[in-house]
């Protein structure tokens, strides 16, 4: 049986066999659900649900459901929305 960190190292390699394009698609994945791991933390440490955000927010539950599935792609005004209603800072680190 192979872990989850044999499996991603295989996905690493494959992408950089693929070449620049490719590893660039996986940071985005990366990023994406990294940001959705946080988000669904937060909420939760608040007690919130999608709904409970929604209203505080301002953005939609199912736009907050499609983010914190990682299939959203929020713009930089929706983030600042969920961050604000959360009670946390959006900061861009490389």
């Amino acid at each position: 049986m192979t872990t989850f960190d044999e499996h991603y190292s295989q996905v690493v390699a494959e992408a950089e066999a693929e070449g620049p394009e490719a590893v660039l698609e996986l940071h985005m994945f990366e990023t994406r659900y990294h940001l959705a791991g946080r988000l669904i933390a937060r909420r939760r440490e608040l007690h919130m649900t999608q709904q409970q955000l929604a209203v505080v927010s301002g953005i939609h539950q199912s736009e907050i459901s499609r983010i914190e599935g990682g299939n959203g792609n929020p713009t930089l005004k929706t983030l600042e929305a969920l961050t604000s209603a959360l009670g946390v800072g959006l900061s861009i680190t490389g």
